[in-house]
């Protein structure tokens, strides 16, 4: 796949969505800045640092503003680039191995289970570096030539990163979702683009944008997959609604109904399948999302409420129940007897005063008598 073809679908898109709300234009100057490399040990360029600044609008529509000003590497740049940044990166490894860091230390998590070679984990190595640097254990010599190689080392690394963060762009419009914000996409495939960075080989003669694609569309995918709801669905489940949803938009854009025959024929699978997976329950969301641009207003704000749940009513009726046990204990036992009978107070079932008087050995009229009188001494007892 080439890059090329691939920003030259999303040009437009960026111009689009990276409109100047304050009708200044941006210098060259304030895109430098916006992805200047910070101070601290952590060389991870997020979207997040990169949105930061006083400019008007949202952090998403910034982050797009300073992001198109970036120049594109050609396939000549690219190369040197990723030449370079593997030679430096094998004479900073010789360096720390030289005082005593082993390679293990330097790998990336997984690495041996995933049977990957030569792959280090960039983040390891610049704090190792650090460490050492920050010691008393390295010669004069060392310290200097340590540190030339990590300034050159930072900056074709991060050259490297902010020429492919339109790739990134381009490859997280595909999987929009509205259980996890667009911006996030954009942090977690900007995390794929560095680890394509660290296991990437140059000698291998094809283009970096098509090895970087697959590990861009990995991370987000899997944070898809992680977020998508409370109950996580299997992977091939959540892709083939994803399909789903593509090809409903692709069918209704064609003017035609998106009924589940078109859906089946678009996206290629059995129409039961589609029947089945569209009977899903969709995403879940949270009741205390808020649903107004101040952000002072919930889900829950605009709940019903529910009278069977009235919390003085409860109180209300628990208090009754308790009061009108304590009268029927007062009751002599006959009495208490035939009205547990009768209103199911013993069983689960109301008993007639046939059966009540079948039990205590009494005729149906003497059990009605009793209940009576049990009646008018209750309510004497509640006056």
């Amino acid at each position: 796949m080439s890059r090329v073809n691939i920003h030259s679908r999303d040009d437009e898109w960026l111009k689009e969505n990276s409109t100047n709300l304050s009708g200044d234009d941006y210098s060259p100057n304030d895109a430098e800045a916006a992805f200047s490399e910070p101070d601290s040990t952590d060389d991870n360029v997020t979207a997040s640092e990169e949105s930061v600044g006083e400019s008007v609008g949202t952090p998403m529509q910034n982050y797009l503003k300073h992001l198109y000003r970036l120049d594109l590497l050609t396939p000549e740049e690219e190369h040197t680039t990723t030449c370079l940044l593997r030679e430096l990166e094998d004479k900073i490894i010789a360096l720390l191995q030289k005082r005593g860091v082993t390679l293990v230390d330097l790998r990336s998590e997984g690495v041996e289970q995933r049977g990957s070679t030569g792959a280090y984990d960039h983040g390891l190595i610049i704090a190792k570096a650090e460490e050492l640097l920050a010691g008393d254990k390295i010669s004069r010599r060392d310290r200097s030539s340590l540190q030339s190689l990590m300034k050159r080392f930072r900056a074709q690394r991060k050259r490297l990163i902010q020429c492919n963060l339109r790739l990134v762009i381009a490859i997280a419009k595909r999987f929009r979702n509205p259980s996890v914000p667009f911006i996030d996409l954009i942090q977690e495939g900007n995390v794929g683009l560095m680890k394509a960075i660290e296991r990437f080989k140059p000698q291998m003669g094809y283009r970096f944008s098509t090895y970087a694609y697959w590990w861009i569309q990995q991370e987000i995918q899997l944070t898809l997959r992680r977020n998508d709801d409370l109950v996580r669905q299997p992977a091939n489940v959540q892709d083939d609604l994803r399909n789903i949803y593509r090809a409903i938009n692709q069918v209704r854009a064609e003017g035609l109904p998106a009924s589940d025959e078109n859906i089946a024929r678009q996206t290629g699978l059995d129409l039961e399948r589609v029947q089945n997976l569209l009977k899903l329950p969709g995403p879940t969301g949270s009741l205390d999302d808020p649903i107004s641009d101040d952000q002072s207003s919930t889900r829950l704000d605009y709940a019903p409420a529910n009278e069977l749940f009235n919390t003085d009513e409860l109180v209300s009726n628990q208090e009754l129940a308790e009061r009108l046990r304590e009268a029927v204990a007062k009751l002599p036992p006959r009495q208490r007897t035939v009205l547990s009978l009768r209103y199911g107070l013993i069983s689960d079932r109301d008993c007639s005063f046939r059966v009540i008087g079948e039990q205590l050995g009494l005729s149906q009229e003497r059990a009605r008598q009793l209940h009576s009188d049990a009646l008018r001494q209750l309510k004497r007892q509640w006056r």
